[in-house]
């Protein structure tokens, strides 16, 4: 999914809040902060108004009619101020209630009072048009939970089928706006406009899949009224990744990144750490890895170095080369079984270095997390399901309930990967990274991310500010290879080769500002 954040905002546009959360910044907007909550419907009407008028301009034709599908609260408000502004513009919009015209009240009252006076033809669902231009879906908002009512249903059914592009206000209809789940059935957006901030609904699925372009409008609410956990990755987590080095820099003073990684049928796993390491700017890599291992990845080492695991007191050695580098990888393509279980938990107990625990290494924590002792772990849902001794299903029902509870257990930083990947520190703030394609779905991306994260790690930045950058430079660079050759073409290796091409001017420039 794309978003878009309209006018830019960096700080207001990229939290995420839930349905709750919103409900307390308008009240903390209105009736702390003075400001009318007309003005508010007032400005995200226009909004609407705005995004459906830049629509419809995209093929070189204004004016035609508008179906605006509203229920009784403040979304159905929003769509009577958009039907008044797109009236005044040229278009026919009319207005289609889902409900009793005498049942809203307040602000939702004094928008459908003002567009019945400016003209605006009023209407029930009852008697949907047949071929309207565009479909405005105000039928529900962020705080419905439970399954729609039948006739609402029914509209929503109507706006799917009728063949015409559709922009949902707030929301796609039928969304939760808390988990992305789909309460009977949910509208299929073209575009969604939801103002001030986001909703965790907006970013998980099967929720995402039905919002379309994603456009978060400033209505004029001050930062000030938003409590929030929870944000979207953006430049400014990425630039520190593209900080410039001095003159003086050389490779010892670059960052060292010592893994454990790779088994004999799994090397390829440590060869896409190291590289992605070093292309993310690590100065030195170094692999311990078992002597038949190494046998088959010595030739395509070029930049790393590598040590063979000792037979005996493996646990302490590995701590030991750990602690001589700036930062550690351990896990990706890893042997399992009891031993090593014993050596991982017993190495990264000794480990006083940043420690990005993946893959493998992971797997030895099943069921205890909170004996981690890593900066950063990055489990899969298969492997924060084992970690959390959950079912995966059940982790992807509440990604954001299993990342912060994986974050808080285990006190480490916890990317929890899959689509629209979450960053979670132990207090329960969460990033939402807003890019990524389904193309990266595709053996050796995982290492590959462990990789960029351990490099920034050994470069100095901590493990929050590694991991949201890792995580984005990580998915923006797949993005970049998709848009080249198609995501089924897409392979771990390209985004490696990739992460060069990532670095900007532009983010560069953000570092220095």
């Amino acid at each position: 999914m794309n978003y878009r954040i309209e006018p830019p905002s960096r700080m207001a546009g990229r939290r995420i809040l839930t349905a709750a959360q919103m409900r307390a910044a308008d009240a903390c907007a209105i009736e702390q902060l003075g400001i009318p909550g007309v003005a508010l419907m007032e400005n995200a009407g226009r909004h609407v108004a705005q995004a459906v008028d830049a629509l419809l301009r995209r093929d070189g034709k204004g004016g035609g009619r508008v179906a605006i599908l509203i229920g009784a609260g403040n979304n159905g408000g929003d769509g009577s101020v958009a039907a008044r502004h797109l009236a005044a513009w040229g278009y026919q919009p009319t207005l289609y209630l889902a409900c009793d015209p005498c049942k809203p009240e307040g602000d939702a009252r004094i928008m459908l009072d003002a567009a019945r006076a400016a003209g605006v033809p009023i209407d029930s669902i009852a008697s949907l048009p047949d071929r309207p231009r565009i479909v405005v879906d105000g039928l529900l908002g962020t705080g419905v939970k439970g399954s729609v009512r039948a006739e609402v249903a029914q509209a929503i059914a109507w706006i799917n089928d009728c063949g015409a592009p559709v922009i949902a206000i707030d929301i796609p209809s039928g969304l939760c706006a808390d988990t992305g789940r789909t309460l009977g059935l949910a509208v299929w957006a073209t575009e969604t406009v939801t103002f001030v901030a986001s909703a965790p609904g907006h970013w998980l699925y099967p929720g995402a899949a039905h919002v379309g372009l994603l456009r978060i409008v400033d209505i004029g609410m001050p930062p000030v009224a938003l409590d929030a956990q929870a944000d979207i990755l953006t430049d400014a987590d990425l630039a520190p990744a593209f900080a410039p080095r001095r003159a003086t820099t050389h490779k010892g003073s670059a960052g060292s990144v010592f893994a454990w990684a790779g088994s004999v049928g799994r090397t390829g796993a440590a060869r896409m750490t190291l590289d992605a390491a070093m292309r993310a700017g690590a100065g030195t890599t170094t692999l311990a890895a078992d002597a038949s291992a190494l046998a088959l990845l010595a030739p395509a080492l070029c930049e790393a170095m590598y040590l063979r695991l000792p037979m005996l007191k493996r646990a302490e050695w590995i701590a030991e080369q750990a602690n001589q580098r700036s930062a550690a990888i351990i896990g990706p393509g890893m042997a399992s079984g009891a031993e090593t279980g014993i050596d991982v938990r017993t190495a990264l107990a000794q480990i006083t270095v940043p420690v990005v625990l993946d893959a493998d290494g992971l797997n030895h924590y099943a069921g205890q997390p909170d004996t981690i002792t890593a900066a950063v772990i990055t489990p899969h849902p298969g492997e924060a399901a084992r970690l959390l001794d959950c079912t995966t299903a059940e982790v992807q029902a509440d990604r954001f309930g299993a990342v912060r509870q994986l974050a808080e257990s285990s006190k480490s930083v916890t990317v929890l990967k899959g689509a629209h990947t979450l960053v979670a520190l132990p207090n329960g703030a969460v990033g939402v990274c807003p890019a990524g394609n389904p193309g990266m779905a595709t053996a050796g991306m995982g290492d590959v991310l462990a990789g960029i994260i351990g490099a920034l790690l050994a470069r100095g930045l901590d493990p929050w500010a590694a991991a949201r950058a890792g995580v984005l430079w990580h998915a923006r660079a797949g993005d970049a290879v998709a848009a080249k050759i198609g995501p089924l073409a897409l392979t771990a290796r390209d985004v490696v080769a990739q992460l060069g091409p990532c670095s900007t001017a532009g983010l560069e420039r953000a570092w220095h500002g």
